[in-house]
């Protein structure tokens, strides 16, 4: 027997008994929401004791940052699979956008956490939560770029918004530029922003029941909405044929 076996049995164990308490912990998001979120519940219901619990997760805010890391991700690796599924970006970012509602709609526990009110009593800590939090968004982005060095996007309308960023916007976007090691024009990144805030503006809507009394056919209508943040970025409605 390898002198190593003890040690990995210990961490085989340890692997299942986290899946087991995040598995539990997932059911209470669903059933009470995360203000709710209890160790103690949880280990009631795994029949461990609180002490045991703790071992694993220091405290509920720690359990909590774990399944708002685990959303983000999540929603980021779909946005990321349907890109991927295209070769040409206008599509890969259609399909991408597409993704991100239906992800957020379907999961509406884990997309509260990321993006609800937010829970009394618990900051998330940036060093956990922001690579993952903004994953999906950098997928856009990246995307956008893409088109942009292949030719794609009109440069009218990124010139046209470049030449109509105040002093204080293009500082702002420089500085998102720089942070997060982009490559597109300011004006093609400023309206990235306005995409993003209107797409997700859309979905967080849509997601809380904001939108019932606006759309009667929300699909056709988000449908039209990505129609349109495409052509606003100068891409405009390119269905790519031999992509589908």
């Amino acid at each position: 027997m390898s002198i190593d076996a003890p040690s990995g049995r210990r961490a085989r164990l340890r692997a299942e008994t986290t899946s087991d308490i995040l598995d539990a912990a997932r059911r209470h998001l669903a059933a009470e929401g995360a203000s709710a979120l209890s160790l103690r519940a949880i280990a009631r219901e795994l029949d461990m004791g609180v002490s045991s619990i703790y071992r694993y997760f220091p405290s509920r805010d720690d359990l909590l940052t774990e399944l708002l890391v685990e959303a983000f991700d999540a929603q980021a690796d779909v946005v990321a699979a349907a890109a991927a599924a295209h070769a040409e970006p206008s599509a890969a970012l259609r399909a991408a956008l597409q993704a991100y509602r239906d992800w957020s709609l379907a999961h509406p526990p884990e997309f509260a956490l990321a993006y609800g009110s937010p829970v009394p009593g618990y900051q998330a800590p940036a060093e956990r939560t922001i690579r993952a939090g903004v994953r999906a968004g950098g997928t856009l982005v990246d995307l956008l770029e893409r088109a942009w060095r292949e030719g794609r996007v009109d440069a009218a309308v990124v010139n046209e918004r470049d030449a109509r960023l105040t002093a204080a916007e293009r500082s702002g976007i420089d500085a998102l530029i720089a942070r997060r090691d982009y490559s597109l024009p300011a004006g093609l990144m400023s309206l990235c922003v306005d995409m993003l805030v209107r797409i997700h503006g859309f979905v967080v809507m849509e997601a809380f029941g904001q939108l019932r009394p606006l759309a009667s056919d929300p699909a056709a209508t988000f449908g039209r909405t990505i129609d349109e943040c495409l052509s606003a970025v100068g891409l405009g409605r390119q269905d790519d044929r031999r992509d589908r």
